[in-house]
């Protein structure tokens, strides 16, 4: 945003009763997201501020340098309308693990956490207190008193020390969530009358995608996969024989799907047979993840009583290629849409500019961060 534009939106009267919501913030491996949302008196929701930096070096080495991350943080929050420091915070993925539990529990909701502990002795190396744990139920599976619950488990020091790097940093952070959680979240808005649906998110990376499964407002898995935009890309290079650079720009440009790109530089290269040759390339690729699609499939019936998976979205860097979705669609035989732009799902409040115009779709999970205590889902 221009030095001209922030001013003119900082001087616009603003209604006292608009609510600003905390500053969504994910630490990704390459880059830095943050989103803040508030809502008016009608409860209409709005994007106040949104920020995406590069981060210079590794996520591992930013982590671990308190004031590299402070002059991170601190450049984000200039870079646009922010208010305040209350932020909700994902925990970097390499922190946690997801854990499928069976428990036993017919009795108070305030003794549920006790049970979930009991059912989770046993499955972690040592004493439970040297860990963070969180449960979401799964509803729609119990039969009698037997339960089924997703468990986040996190090393309590790991936990500790990123809190303390958030706080040094200037952040105030009122929750801690993990990504999953956030696409749930973000899922629910895209799917307001989901009700009972079923949902699968393949959100695709740089070096793994995440496949996350949402029945109604439960969560039933999350589950990395070993395919991401850095392999499929190498995939190309290696067998056309061409830079990583020039690879790049074919993908984004020809797509590997017919789909609305219709500008002629597309053209061209699809009447040249390049679009379908990226396609036969990335075939087997692909398979691999509509794999393990449909292994997800499986598992929502066997989980939900039958119900099948009724929306396949498709997020992350692999949503930026034109017809990947619909390359997913037709190897998977299911209806795979994308939402590459998470922001445009509400308006700006900025009068003139698209909330997400320069966002690239990475940045779902701080959009849904950005929507706890926002909406009924958070």
């Amino acid at each position: 945003m221009s030095f001209l534009a922030r001013t003119s939106a900082q001087l616009r009267p603003r209604s006292s009763a608009v609510n600003v919501g905390p500053i969504g913030i994910d630490i990704a491996l390459e880059a830095m997201h943050l989103v803040q949302l508030e809502a008016a008196t009608g409860g209409k929701l709005a994007v106040r501020a949104k920020a995406s930096l590069d981060i210079k070096g590794s996520r591992r080495e930013l982590l671990q340098q308190p004031h590299q991350f402070r002059s991170l943080v601190k450049r984000a929050l200039a870079a646009d309308r922010f208010q305040g420091n209350k932020a909700v915070l994902a925990l970097p993925s390499g922190m946690f693990r997801t854990i499928s539990v069976n428990y036993q529990f017919a009795g108070p909701a305030k003794d549920e956490p006790a049970a979930v502990l009991r059912a989770m002795k046993g499955r972690l190396d040592g004493d439970l207190g040297r860990y963070v744990l969180d449960y979401m139920p799964v509803g729609g599976r119990s039969k009698s008193d037997e339960k089924l619950a997703l468990v986040a488990v996190s090393e309590r020091d790991k936990v500790v020390n990123f809190l303390e790097l958030a706080r040094k940093a200037g952040l105030d952070t009122t929750a801690l969530e993990i990504g999953p959680l956030a696409i749930s979240r973000l899922t629910s808005a895209v799917s307001e009358d989901s009700g009972e649906a079923t949902v699968l998110v393949v959100n695709s990376g740089r070096r793994a995608s995440y496949l996350t499964l949402i029945s109604g407002n439960d969560l039933l898995f999350d589950q990395e996969v070993a395919i991401g935009e850095h392999s499929l890309v190498q995939h190309i290079c290696e067998t056309l024989d061409m830079p990583e650079e020039t690879a790049r720009h074919l993908l984004s440009r020809t797509g590997v799907s017919p789909g609305e790109n219709e500008d002629a530089v597309a053209v061209a290269l699809d009447e040249s047979g390049l679009m379908n040759t990226l396609s036969e390339i990335l075939k087997p690729q692909f398979m691999k993840l509509v794999e393990e699609i449909k292994r997800a499939f499986l598992y929502a019936a066997s989980e939900t009583r039958g119900r099948s998976v009724t929306q396949v979205y498709l997020l992350g860097s692999i949503a930026r290629w034109p017809g990947a979705e619909q390359l997913l669609t037709n190897l998977s035989g299911s209806r795979v849409s994308k939402i590459p732009n998470p922001l445009a799902l509400f308006p700006s409040s900025e009068s003139t500019e698209d909330a997400g115009a320069h966002f690239a779709p990475e940045i779902a999970v701080a959009t849904g961060l950005a929507l706890r205590g926002m909406s009924t889902n958070g």
